[in-house]
C-alpha cells in the first residue's frame, strides 16, 4: 500500500485532537502489531486500551471495559454529559 494510502502514516497529524485507541492482542481484521505501531507515531493528547482477544472483543466480551474507558476519555475531552 503507498504511504499516500496508509492512515498510519499520517497519525502524528491528528494531534492536538485527543486520541483513544481500543485495540485487542490478536485482531486479525485490524492487526495489532500495525495498531501498536501507529499508536506509538501518534503524538499526544492519546490513549491505549489493550484488551485481550479477537477483534470483536470490545464489542462482545469486553464491552463494559472497553465503553468504559471511552465513556472517561469522552467526558475527559468534551465534558460531562449536559454541561
Amino acid at each position: 500500500m503507498s504511504a499516500e494510502f496508509e492512515p498510519g502514516a499520517h497519525i502524528h497529524r491528528i494531534s492536538p485532537t485527543p486520541l483513544l485507541m481500543v485495540v485487542t492482542t490478536h485482531d486479525t481484521t485490524t492487526p495489532t502489531d500495525l495498531a501498536l505501531a501507529a499508536y506509538e507515531r501518534a503524538l499526544q493528547p492519546k490513549q491505549l486500551v489493550l484488551l485481550p482477544g479477537d477483534h470483536f472483543v470490545p464489542y462482545q466480551r469486553e464491552f463494559e471495559k472497553a465503553s468504559s474507558a471511552a465513556l472517561a476519555w469522552f467526558v475527559e475531552h468534551l465534558g460531562p454529559v449536559g454541561a
